[in-house]
């Protein structure tokens, strides 16, 4: 039954988190878990991943490397806040879920205030979060604004270390890419 309180409690934080406007958001963030949405561009060179990563613009880590994404807002489905977050800082207007859709992420990752070396979760010295990261195809070719200073492909050998650590996203997306290649189809 502690269980079951817990999950209840936590829905009723994240439900009330996402009934505020700016300026309340910034107060509730010092006091419960906020959903986001991480996006991993996907695509293939001779038979060979890459993802596309931003370098950032804004922020604590600017200047490092990252993924693009950001919140959840009120009443937008996760598929609304991919799209935007694309739209804000890349231009991009259209997108295909790769493998997969909103229902599945392939990686969740937390991000702390505090993180102590060698754990796997990710850094963000303004909150706690929890992010639903995802693959993505795009067709555009994508145009850095806001958030982003720059966006740029790389293969499993070039990740680079990352602000907010989320090279550990990167190095997932393409432990799941690879896992998805070596696996059967299903016909």
């Amino acid at each position: 039954m502690a269980n079951k309180n817990r999950i209840v409690n936590l829905y009723l934080c994240v439900t009330i988190v996402f009934m505020l406007d700016d300026k309340d958001y910034l107060k509730a963030i010092k006091s419960v878990p906020i959903i986001c949405v991480d996006v991993v561009p996907v695509r293939f060179i001779d038979d060979k991943p890459q993802i596309g990563i931003i370098t950032r613009q804004t922020g604590p880590f600017a200047g490092s490397a990252a993924v693009v994404g950001g919140r959840v807002r009120k009443d937008e489905t996760i598929t609304e806040a991919i799209a935007r977050h694309l739209r804000h800082d890349l231009e991009i207007e259209f997108f295909e879920f790769f493998r997969s859709n909103e229902a599945t992420p392939f990686y969740v990752q937390q991000y702390f205030e505090e993180v102590e070396s060698g754990s796997s979760y990710g850094h963000d010295p303004a909150k706690h979060d929890i992010a639903l990261n995802y693959l993505i195809e795009i067709q555009d070719d994508p145009k850095p604004k806001n958030e982003a200073s720059d966006f740029y492909w790389i293969n499993e050998s070039e990740v680079p270390k990352s602000g907010y650590r989320q090279e550990i996203i990167m190095k997932a997306a393409f432990k799941h890419l690879h896992n998805q290649a070596t696996q059967p189809s299903r016909s």
